[in-house]
């Protein structure tokens, strides 16, 4: 439908994608009324006046970027500032996400989640699974960088900061799907030789597009379908259930439809390696997992 003349849509700039779901602002304006007695609008200013306040502090060191699986820290070190939009890719010490993982035939990284901003304010990650948990949720920074149960982090930052609006449909995005189910089913899925999956040579041409609100997510489908949500991805191209952590860390792929379109190839920078405090895992100098077509790590 034409949005009305003089309408928020019409002033949207035209060099970012703007969100296919429409619907979803009244979805959260109910659901988010329902919860905190105040309209959507109150919600958004209270985010923006928060994160006014709220400036992004330095929260451990980055790397150099490198789209790369290597472990090893590639000076000189700069100080990571969190923004929103932030997508954090890790490497899980659990056996079975090990497990899991060999038999998708997907490797290394395991795990993703995006930094949103928090209604306290404050910048948190949301994902979905991870740390052994089977829910999505937004995790603080230090509770999600310090949990101890990652081999590794790495952040991709956005090269252009979300807008104002972008980071607010993001924290809806957030608050709408908090403490819905994380479905292991769908890595075994990305296997090209699962009938039923949206990964293939030719079907993920047609499959595994964005749907925006589900009850189960995978950790790089709550991510992408939040992005789009957001109007930050193109949801013509984005395949959320098609596509794996390790398609997020390298910007190639071996399915041919994310090869031709990797999804944050053009407008994140690659991954650098997260340095936090002594104590850290993921701060400590891991060795290069060994070459060959699938680098599944250690």
């Amino acid at each position: 439908m034409e949005p009305a003349a003089g309408s928020e849509d019409s002033t949207r700039p035209t060099n970012e994608s703007s969100p296919p779901f429409e619907s979803g602002t009244e979805l959260a304006q109910e659901r988010l009324s329902s919860r905190t007695e105040k309209p959507m609008t109150s919600f958004a200013c209270l985010l923006l006046a928060l994160s006014a306040d709220a400036a992004p502090e330095t929260f451990g060191q980055l790397a150099q970027p490198r789209a790369s699986l290597h472990y090893d820290v590639l000076g000189p070190l700069t100080d990571y500032r969190p923004a929103v939009g932030d997508i954090l890719l890790s490497t899980s010490k659990l056996l079975r996400t090990k497990i899991i993982y060999r038999l998708a035939l997907v490797g290394v990284p395991s795990h993703a989640g995006v930094v949103v901003r928090m209604p306290d304010g404050r910048l948190g990650v949301f994902e979905a699974g991870g740390g052994g948990e089977h829910h999505t949720r937004t995790t603080s920074l230090e509770d999600r960088f310090y949990r101890g149960k990652d081999k590794a982090i790495w952040v991709r930052k956005p090269k252009t900061p979300l807008t104002a609006e972008q980071e607010t449909r993001l924290s809806e995005y957030a608050a709408l799907n908090e403490g819905k189910g994380f479905t292991r089913w769908r890595a075994i899925e990305l296997m090209p030789l699962v009938p039923t999956g949206p990964r293939g040579p030719i079907r993920t041409f047609f499959l595994g597009k964005p749907v925006g609100f589900r009850e189960e997510y995978f950790c790089t489908e709550n991510v992408l379908e939040g992005l789009v949500y957001a109007g930050k991805l193109d949801g013509e191209t984005i395949r959320p259930t098609a596509t794996s952590p390790r398609d997020l860390q390298l910007d190639r792929s071996t399915n041919l439809y994310i090869r031709l379109h990797p999804p944050l190839a053009c407008g994140w920078y690659p991954p650098a390696l997260w340095i936090g405090c002594e104590q850290t895992p993921a701060c400590r100098v891991k060795p290069e997992p060994k070459r060959g077509l699938l680098r599944f790590g250690r």
